[in-house]
């Protein structure tokens, strides 16, 4: 499989071929400012998943927490995965967390991208470039492909941390009290994690609640 060079400008760069639900995937990197066209079906009839917009947790290298909010959309196409590089700097294990969130979200729903491409936009920064990196985002980027197949909105009030395995269990992940603070402070209520992880946090009117499995996390969401 060749390797996805991504660089700091925010422009096409590389591509990497994966594969969901066996048919042949693209992972290209779009020019900032290009945007995505969002339609409401396929050239066929066959409706497409909704639009999407959830919010990761995450923890900067300097060990704060940050909210990166960012939006799912979709085209007619054949399998490919966009993700807009807009002030974004993107690791090969975010990509492989994209690439498995996909096949999550299409095993979890019985539904199907062969003929839809999916476009990915995190929010730029409002300076400088945001390096992600890790696993730790793939059960919020399963949770909202889940809800654009299901026609169903999220809202930023409960937000998820976690690696799926290929069983649906969450995997524990690090920095819960930094990425709970960090979700409170952008007005979210409460922060779902992996079963084993601390939930006795110091975070005033905040809840930390503990879900074995995506599909048990996905109960409490939706």
């Amino acid at each position: 499989m060749e390797e996805t060079i991504l660089s700091r400008r925010g422009f096409l760069a590389g591509l990497g071929l994966g594969s969901v639900g066996g048919a042949g995937v693209v992972l290209g990197l779009t020019r900032a400012g290009e945007g995505f066209q969002s339609l409401a079906t396929l050239a066929g009839g066959a409706t497409l998943p909704a639009p999407t917009r959830y919010y990761l947790p995450a923890v900067d290298s300097f060990g704060d927490g940050l909210i990166v909010p960012f939006e799912v959309e979709f085209t007619d196409g054949e399998g490919e995965l966009f993700v807009n590089l807009n002030g974004i700097e993107i690791r090969h294990d975010l990509q492989l967390a994209l690439r498995e969130a996909r096949e999550t979200a299409t095993r979890l729903t019985g539904g199907s991208l062969t003929n839809t491409a999916t476009h990915v936009t995190f929010e730029p920064p409002a300076s400088g470039v945001l390096a992600l990196r890790g696993k730790s985002w793939e059960a919020g980027l399963t949770v909202a492909l889940v809800a654009s197949f299901r026609q169903e909105s999220l809202s930023q009030e409960t937000l998820i941390t976690g690696i799926v395995d290929d069983e649906g269990t969450l995997l524990p992940v690090g920095g819960i009290e930094t990425k709970a603070r960090a979700a409170r402070a952008v007005g979210a209520r409460e922060l779902i994690v992996p079963a084993g992880e601390p939930t006795d946090v110091a975070v005033q009117g905040f809840r930390i609640v503990e879900s074995p499995s995506i599909t048990d996390a996905l109960d409490r969401i939706l």
